[in-house]
């Protein structure tokens, strides 16, 4: 997961961060199902949805990969 200040979010911080942790092999993210922006942002950069925790937690993951 990464985790971008609301106040740089639109920067380009959270695309630096993707494509430094892409040069060091990370294929794979998971994301909180309730944050609706960061889905979209990882979907936008190629990611595709894999599955989904199903603990029964109160904020689902979802697990993306490229």
């Amino acid at each position: 997961m990464l985790f971008i200040d609301s106040h740089c979010r639109g920067l380009g911080y959270g695309s630096m961060l993707l494509e430094f942790a892409g040069r060091q092999g990370a294929v794979e993210v998971d994301v909180n199902e309730q944050n609706p922006s960061a889905l979209a942002f990882y979907r936008a950069n190629g990611f595709k949805i894999k599955g989904r925790d199903e603990t029964g937690r109160p904020y689902p993951i979802l697990h993306l990969s490229l």
